[in-house]
């Protein structure tokens, strides 16, 4: 029986390095003594902020100097824990830090009531008459936009007890999905029993043997079901933490509220999901054309995932992944690939599954140490993309720390999978351009409509719509059991599956195992990102170096702009559906060249 690995089992060189942040427990435990000094300091400033644009000065450093601290704790205690979540010391630490956080945001919850009671008339004069002010110029902008939304000290208090009770639902979402259920086992390929973990599962689920993959699913999805019940609970009231907060603050929605920080109104959300829905023809299309090349009767859920081509049995290990990437992003020049090298070389990856991991991929940063990339990495093609894919984030956040001051470093998440996913169509369009093989060939194209296919449609048609409804529903007043929504995420799904996709029993517990959800609102963004990077790989591929460098200096802007202003350094206004319409017509386009190529002899 193939057993997962536990993390002692893994070669040291397969695993990230967190010595950049912390050494060693001392070190960390005198960050955490020294940052609960310094909101002991802050409390001394109440009351008189804004009294002169000297003590204004000091205390934004103050603040500057505690958010480097705080970002350094979490970053290492949340990279721990996620190495292997069922490990009581991870947990303990990763609690520890949340709860200096929530008495952080408890203890300073006078800083915005008092910052905003002063008219920003008084702000400017400080900026105009002390220089070392000016770098704080924008930062002071971002802050005087909440004016209208900012209560009393007391009331921004009981605030931040709310806000703290979400970590909590997240943090039990994850102990569940990925340390408490056990999935049971099926058997591979070759017949062997094997263990199913959230680390493994996007292997067998992709798997060319259909046996395979729709154990996978059922094996997986019979064992969430016994804890959607719970899920729905803790989901509930993260909504609703979310309801109370919105309502409180005079938003007009939960959306509005997560909206309003990136400047984006309701009607760019609406029109990208408008956008979505008015070309569902071409989502359909792909998923006939899956259909079709497996020589299916009916396409089945478990289906939409396996790659359409014969994979090869080469192994990708991560040095042969290192090899090929430096090539792919090649077109990004020199100044990019050195960042690629450091990568893999000084360990900024974690790459394989091991017992208790967090499943899935991401990339993470703070002010101290490198940027760090978590995957669960299965030595196939597939999973080059996804760290390329990371890769995009990394240099992305290695350029903002190296061109920015402190407190503009961390860019939104609005603009975060724009570089991710330029990187992954970079690749897949390497491959496309470079390889002999036919088959190849015809896997890259695949990554790409498999990439559109769930960042645009995917993210729109059912996990944006999803959030929308549900949000909206408890703002309303409603109350949302699992059956609701079970019924709300199943009518959902229906829709984005057309009459071709069959539905089964377990479609409509999708909603209850997607952790973005508790990250409100973060799901659109995806759509943004693929649509930018379709416009952005499609002009450098062009060889146009003028926006090459353009894209570059858009990289390294951090969080110094809004960033709807950031993304018209690179000529896109996502006030209009121009760069959405172009996304479409390409993923339309690429499906044809698909059908074409996969027919023509060889």
């Amino acid at each position: 029986m193939n057993k997962e690995l536990t993390r002692s089992e893994i070669d040291d060189k397969y695993k990230w390095n967190l010595n950049s942040l912390y050494r060693n427990e001392e070190e960390f435990n005198n960050d955490k003594e020294k940052f609960i000094e310094l909101i002991k300091e802050t409390e001394d400033f109440k009351g008189k902020i804004t009294t002169s644009s000297e003590v204004l000065y000091e205390f934004l450093n103050l603040q500057n100097q505690m958010e480097i601290i705080l970002s350094n704790l979490y970053l290492y205690a949340s990279c721990k824990r996620d190495e292997d979540i069922s490990n009581t010391e991870n947990q303990k630490r990763y609690n520890e830090i949340n709860n200096i956080n929530f008495m952080y945001d408890s203890k300073t919850s006078f800083i915005m009531p008092e910052l905003l009671k002063t008219d920003y008339s008084i702000i400017e004069k400080y900026i105009e008459e002390n220089d070392k002010l000016k770098e704080y110029e924008f930062d002071l902008k971002c802050i005087y936009r909440y004016q209208k939304y900012t209560l009393n000290e007391s009331e921004e208090e009981l605030l931040s007890n709310i806000s703290d009770l979400q970590s909590k639902f997240e943090n039990n979402f994850d102990l569940t999905l990925y340390s408490i259920i056990e999935y049971g086992t099926i058997l591979d390929e070759f017949g062997n029993k094997v263990t199913l973990t959230n680390g493994n599962y996007s292997k067998y689920i992709r798997s060319k043997d259909r046996r395979v993959r729709k154990d996978a699913y059922f094996t997986r999805n019979k064992e969430i079901q016994k804890y959607v019940g719970l899920f729905a609970i803790d989901y509930e009231g993260n909504i609703k933490s979310d309801s109370i907060i919105a309502k409180k603050r005079g938003y007009k929605s939960s959306l509005d509220m997560y909206l309003y920080p990136d400047g984006v109104t309701e009607k760019i959300y609406d029109n990208l999901l408008n956008v979505a829905e008015k070309n569902k023809d071409k989502l359909y299309k792909y998923y006939s054309t899956i259909k079709d090349k497996l020589k299916l009767k009916d396409l089945e859920t478990y289906d939409l995932a396996v790659p359409l081509i014969e994979e090869s049995n080469k192994e990708y290990k991560p040095e042969k992944a290192r090899e090929l990437l430096i090539k792919a992003l090649d077109v990004l020049g020199e100044e990019y690939i050195t960042i690629i090298k450091k990568a893999f070389d000084e360990n900024w990856i974690d790459f394989y599954p091991n017992k208790g991991k967090r499943s899935g991929y991401y990339e993470t940063f703070s002010f101290k140490g490198n940027p760090l990339i978590l995957a669960n990495y299965n030595d196939d093609l597939n999973s080059v993309s996804s760290i390329c894919h990371e890769l995009g984030h990394a240099v992305h956040s290695y350029f903002s720390l190296k061109n920015n001051v402190s407190h503009q470093v961390i860019y939104r998440i609005f603009v975060a999978e724009v570089a991710s996913l330029t990187n992954e169509l970079l690749f897949s369009n390497y491959i496309i351009n470079n390889s002999d093989d036919k088959n190849e060939k015809l896997s890259a194209i695949n990554n790409i409509l498999d990439i559109f296919s769930s960042n645009f449609f995917d993210t729109l048609l059912v996990g944006s719509l999803f959030e929308k409804t549900v949000h909206q529903k408890v703002y309303n007043g409603e109350t949302l059991t699992e059956e609701e929504f079970n019924n709300i995420y199943e009518k959902i799904i229906k829709n984005s599956y057309g009459n071709i996709v069959k539905s089964n029993e377990y479609i409509k517990y999708g909603w209850s195992k997607i952790p973005h959800f508790y990250s409100s609102f973060y799901y659109y963004k995806y759509s943004i990102g693929i649509s930018c990077a379709c416009y952005i790989s499609k002009r450098i591929l062009n060889g146009d170096k003028e926006y090459l460098n353009k894209y570059l200096k858009f990289l390294k802007l951090g969080g110094s702009m809004m960033p709807q202003d950031e993304l018209k350094m690179i000529d896109i206004d996502l006030s209009k559906e121009d760069v959405f319409n172009e996304a479409v017509n390409y993923f339309d386009n690429l499906i044809d060249e698909f059908n074409i190529l996969y027919d023509t002899k060889k």
